[in-house]
């Protein structure tokens, strides 16, 4: 298993709840060479994993159960953390009010069902958030917790090329799949020890011309998130 192709956000998902010892400035090379450490050093009981997954294939369930399943068994090394344990994480992690973030507004995955959003108010207790869209702030739009992401800083190092994403197609504000095209450029601000990348490049898909062939379009890296499977990961 290669821990440097990992998202950013899932080495730090798993440094978050195994605490393991990190530099607060530490790249994503750093973080994952922590993580396969910490790893490699795991003892995990295999007839309890083969017993989970096994009872769970046989009960079945709703739509949902893969899911569920992941979330209840994570890590496979009997410490996954409990329901009420990841709510008050939730809570910790959740986008505050005024941030922009992207937001799910419609119950189908279809392209452009994210869209740019800014935070009015989240609820601990329900864990659900109200957004306004930024094309119109006419309207509130409540959420699920797992119908908004927070926006990239650009220095989580988690879009190498040929990484598969969502971005916000140029002159709009909704998120369209895309594939990361070319290498991400690291750069410090001044007066900043820690590189970023301020856009990405990336192909959108459905995005052919005349010709057949897909531009590359840059985007600020802002805009550019994973998709919700590696972003929901708890």
């Amino acid at each position: 298993l290669d821990f440097r192709k990992l998202a950013g956000l899932t080495l730090m998902s798993y440094i978050d709840h195994h605490g393991v010892s990190v530099r607060p400035e530490a790249p994503p090379s750093e973080l994952a060479v922590a993580v396969a450490r910490h790893f490699e050093g795991l003892e995990v009981d295999e007839e309890v994993v083969i017993g989970g997954f096994l009872s769970r294939l046989h009960a079945g369930g709703s739509n949902n159960a893969p899911t569920e399943y992941a979330r209840d068994t994570a890590h496979f090394d009997g410490m996954a953390l409990p329901a009420n344990v990841r709510k008050r994480k939730r809570s910790k992690m959740a986008a505050r009010p005024s941030e922009q973030v992207a937001a799910k507004v419609t119950r189908t995955d279809e392209n452009g069902s994210w869209i740019l959003a800014s935070v009015q108010r989240f609820y601990a207790d329900t864990e659900t958030y109200d957004v306004q869209d930024e094309d119109d702030t006419s309207k509130l739009i409540r959420l699920p917790w797992n119908h908004v992401m927070r926006l990239s800083t650009g220095t989580e190092g988690c879009f190498e090329k040929g990484t598969e994403c969502m971005a916000i197609f140029p002159e709009t504000t909704s998120f369209y799949r895309a594939v990361v095209s070319k290498h991400p450029v690291w750069k410090l601000s001044p007066g900043s020890t820690t590189p970023n990348v301020k856009e990405l490049i990336v192909k959108f898909e459905d995005d052919e011309d005349d010709n057949g062939r897909t531009p590359h379009r840059r985007v600020p890296s802002r805009y550019v998130i994973p998709l919700p499977s590696k972003y929901f990961y708890e």
